[in-house]
């Protein structure tokens, strides 16, 4: 479970990046207490700024906005309905289906709301008659079922519409409303698959959706970065959906590191390499969370990646407790173990200006001094009293 943070610290500091993996047995919450306070513990004994780790580009935005139609768009769309009505009228049946096919596509081009349902309604409609026309009252069949999960109230008038669309619609009566279905795959495949943040399953997955409005979907793959899109289907629609998911390099990294140290081999350095590249910096630490072998709390490695693409050197390891303290205990350890291996100590608070040896140095000449006018001043008469005063 790779967690990226970012801290910063003085203008002066060195950039540095912070590589933080748990292991995979550990739950993420006692992760995270963990974890994410160690950067800014560090920080504040480290002349250094955390960096953002660079990140791969995701292959799917799920940041677009699906518009919503405005007059405009629902005026043009209505032209073209009412355009192929005229064309059918006339028997144009070609010019009519273009028309159709148009207000569709400028219809999903919106969001789905209660202002184009009926606009789809009427398109799926008169296509179906023109099936009906056509002699294919199986093609008809399943475009009036998308009319009548659309528009659930609707049934066709006999004084309008011939007998065959009748038949056709009344033979449809009994036979289930559609669903969009989707088919979700990814590589590599097991990903977990969340609808609307509801889990539905494992890739590659059909799934179905009732939904007539964007449904988001986000998949997940431990070892690489998640995925989502947002997408909206109508009643009867089918779509393969495929996700590549790009893989997570501190994942990746976490797991080499482990496999080496069970003597699995390494191979950890040129991933380093990549990420000290992308970032700009050669000051990289890794480190690495997961539960002690034996009894209770929590144990910590610490790397530090090296040049020409070497495997990052160990630097230490150390056991801790879980919660707040052991983040306490593990970011002090953590800024201590990278400054013996030369990273830049913090500068010493400047101390108040009344803390400073010339200030009291003055003061103490001036207590002095005024102590041996005020004895002179007595004479040979005796013993002289006075009282120094110093005010601050």
């Amino acid at each position: 479970m790779p967690i990226v943070t970012y801290a910063e610290a003085g203008a002066s500091a060195e950039p540095a990046l912070l590589l933080k993996y748990a292991a995979p047995d550990l739950p993420d919450p006692l992760a995270r207490q963990v974890l994410d306070p160690i950067p800014a513990i560090a920080a504040k004994e480290l002349r250094i700024r955390w960096l953002p780790i660079p990140l791969e580009p995701a292959g799917n935005d799920p940041s677009v906005e699906i518009p919503v139609p405005d007059d405009a768009a629902l005026r043009r769309i209505a032209g073209k309905v009412s355009g192929a009505s005229e064309r059918m009228d006339k028997v144009e049946s070609a010019a009519a289906g273009h028309l159709l096919d148009e207000a569709e596509k400028e219809c999903r081009s919106y969001r789905f709301t209660e202002a184009t349902r009926p606009f789809l309604a009427e398109i799926f409609l008169r296509r179906g008659i023109l099936r009906v026309r056509e002699g294919k009252a199986s093609d008809a069949g399943p475009l009036f079922l998308r009319v009548r999960a659309l528009s659930p109230g609707f049934s066709p008038d006999p004084a309008l519409f011939p007998p065959q669309v009748l038949s056709v619609w009344e033979a449809i009566m009994s036979r289930p409303v559609p669903e969009a279905e989707l088919l979700i795959e990814s590589l590599p495949s097991g990903a977990e698959i969340f609808v609307e943040g509801e889990r539905r399953g494992i890739t590659p997955a059909r799934l179905r959706t009732k939904n007539i409005a964007p449904v988001r979907i986000h998949v997940s793959h431990p070892g690489y970065r998640d995925a989502e899109t947002t997408g909206q289907w109508l009643p009867g629609d089918t779509e393969i959906l495929r996700f590549s998911l790009p893989g997570d390099r501190v994942a990746r990294l976490g797991e080499l590191l482990a496999g080496a140290a069970q003597g699995k081999g390494g191979g950890a350095g040129p991933l380093v390499e990549e990420l000290s590249a992308a970032s700009g910096t050669s000051r990289i630490a890794i480190l690495m969370l997961e539960k002690e072998a034996r009894g209770e709390g929590l144990r910590a490695r610490l790397y530090v990646g090296r040049p020409a693409s070497l495997d990052p050197a160990l630097l230490g390891e150390t056991s801790f407790p879980e919660g707040k303290r052991g983040a306490e205990i593990s970011g002090k350890w953590v800024a201590d173990t990278l400054a013996a291996d030369g990273w830049p100590r913090a500068d010493p608070p400047e101390k108040p200006w009344y803390y400073s040896y010339w200030f009291w140095g003055f003061v103490l000449s001036a207590a002095g001094l005024a102590a041996a006018l005020g004895g002179g001043g007595g004479g040979s008469s005796g013993a002289s009293s006075g009282t120094v005063a110093v005010t601050f």
